[in-house]
């Protein structure tokens, strides 16, 4: 029996010594540039740490540390602007939390304004009422209607413009621009800022109720002035006319001067009406007229002449006042004609009142969700 070269196994141990061929394809190989350092790396490492390792050793544990802190709290705060710059601003309208407060003070002022726009509405309302019954009663030359009428319009345009001006005051609506905009969107939700600006609007469409109002009145004034002048030559004429018949010529020229009188002041009127309107069916009817009260005159006074004889002047003139008389109409239809006419020039003036009432009623219902509510 060939006794074994293997060394002996310590008892109780399963573990044998590494042997030079357990090392094989573990060493450099040749030509391998760390090959000339194994040894001195081998003896390197084996050789004993001193104070001055160990003391080294721990700095760089503790740096290691610090290192690993210093990173973390850079993806810390890397992570809070990155969640920073994904979370919306005020002026996106996603953050209401952030302008809730101030959203809440202003919403209140605004429904504040919004209750006192519905007395403005009021106003406007009366207007446009008002302004249909001037025009009605001017075409039914009715002195006293209209002016009751210009009295309640005027009361109703003051009004509206002392409303709207205290609110606008409030509001402090004006000027408004993108540049505004932008400041308030640093407070304000954006649909708060759109209520805000709706009823800025609003508040603007009333402007030219005063302007048309104003041009409403005087225009009426100036028609019935003319109706009133085409009425009190009538009558005047009239009675003139009686006179004569009597045989009271001296009289009857009298009372045709102050007729015609009358008729001159409404002709007048109407040479400034024709620079800015179409009044050609007033200016002929005022010519006619005229032209009657030139020859009734031209024949009353050459009967005074001829001493209540007949001849061939009375005669001519007895013509002349005839066929004036031919183009005169039989009744008032025809200043009923002017009437309409001249009612209907200003129309465009009731039409622009009646435009801004709508559109401010309109935003009104759009400011409280369709139904205009009570005072």
């Amino acid at each position: 029996m060939t006794t074994s070269n293997r060394p002996a196994q310590s008892e109780g141990s399963a573990l044998r010594p590494i042997e030079r061929r357990d090392l094989n394809g573990l060493e450099p190989a040749a030509g391998d540039p760390d090959s000339s350092d194994h040894d001195s790396d081998h003896h390197e490492e084996e050789r004993a740490l001193g104070p001055g390792d160990r003391i080294r050793g721990r700095i760089g544990h503790q740096l290691t540390r610090v290192g690993w802190l210093v990173l973390a709290a850079g993806l810390a705060f890397g992570s809070a602007g990155v969640v920073a710059a994904t979370q919306p601003t005020p002026a996106g309208g996603h953050r209401q939390e952030l302008t809730w407060a101030a959203d809440q003070e202003l919403s209140a002022k605004l429904d504040a304004a919004v209750r006192d726009m519905v007395l403005v509405n009021g106003d406007i309302d009366l207007l446009g009422q008002t302004s249909r019954k001037t025009l009605a009663s001017l075409v039914q030359i009715d002195q006293g209607a209209l002016t009751d009428a210009w009295g309640s319009g005027s009361t109703a345009v003051d009004s509206i413009y002392a409303r709207a001006g205290d609110l606008d005051t409030r509001l402090t609506c004006d000027p408004w621009s993108a540049a505004r905009e932008g400041e308030l969107s640093k407070t304000y939700s954006p649909a708060l800022i759109d209520r805000y600006h709706r009823i800025c609007l609003a508040l603007t469409s009333v402007g030219p109720l005063r302007d048309d109002w104003a041009s409403l009145v005087a225009g009426s004034r100036t028609a019935i002035q003319v109706a009133l002048d085409i009425n009190s030559h009538d009558q005047i004429g009239t009675n003139a006319l009686r006179l004569a018949t009597q045989g009271r010529y001296p009289e009857a020229l009298a009372e045709l001067s102050r007729a015609s009188t009358a008729i001159a002041d409404a002709t007048s009127v109407t040479a400034d009406l024709a620079k800015v309107t179409d009044v050609s069916t007033l200016q002929d009817w005022l010519t006619r007229t005229t032209r009657w009260d030139s020859a009734a005159g031209v024949l009353w006074q050459t009967v005074i002449d001829s001493k209540g004889g007949i001849s061939p002047q009375v005669t001519a003139a007895i013509k002349g006042e005839k066929d004036a008389r031919a183009l005169l109409p039989d009744d008032n239809s025809v200043l009923q004609v002017v009437m309409d006419e001249l009612a209907g020039n200003l129309i465009p003036y009731g039409i622009s009142i009646e435009t801004s009432r709508g559109a401010f009623a309109a935003a009104i219902s759009d400011l409280v969700g369709g139904t205009i509510f009570g005072h």
